[in-house]
């Protein structure tokens, strides 16, 4: 009898000791689940295709075109079709950034599908020089009001996204 007893307290520690290794290993689990979760990046295809025709844009105003808080876009691209002058220069800027810090994106032109004095295709890839992107803005900042013409179009496509560093978010625009 003291046999049977002896063994069923053994068979109860070894028990006890099983689960609180599994509690254990799934508070490990979790830490290092939340950890991945701060620095992993999600594949993600979202687009958004602005159509900007007959829209007017105040003098030094903008419209606020994108937001993704609270997560920063890791990979993406953005195509926009606007007015330009003769030198393949348009006066309005695409701001990208985090709101409320937003700067002009260095616009590259698409000389092949521009027509200067007209309107002209530029593009950017997001992130620029390394920024924190989460917000994307067509600003005018001219002293007139701008009118877009036909076919004006904004197009962003957001390829992978990222949760935003704790220190970071402070919200959309």
């Amino acid at each position: 009898m003291k046999e049977k007893i002896f063994l069923s307290g053994i068979v109860s520690a070894v028990i006890f000791l099983i689960g609180a290794l599994i509690l254990v290993g799934s508070s490990a689990n979790v830490a290092n689940a939340q950890q991945a979760t701060a620095t992993q990046k999600n594949v993600v295809r979202d687009s958004a295709t602005i159509l900007l025709e007959g829209k007017i844009i105040p003098t030094k105003d903008y419209i606020h075109l994108y937001d993704s808080t609270p997560y920063l876009i890791t990979s993406g691209h953005i195509a926009a079709k606007l007015p330009c002058d003769a030198n393949s220069v348009s006066p309005l800027k695409i701001l990208i950034g985090q709101a409320p810090n937003l700067n002009p994106a260095t616009l590259e032109l698409v000389k092949p599908l521009s027509t200067p004095g007209k309107q002209c295709i530029y593009h950017v890839d997001i992130p620029s020089k390394g920024q924190i992107v989460t917000d994307i803005a067509i600003q005018n900042p001219t002293a007139n009001e701008i009118k877009f013409p036909p076919t004006s179009t904004v197009v962003i496509g957001v390829n992978e996204i990222s949760p935003l560093p704790a220190s970071s978010s402070q919200g959309g625009m």
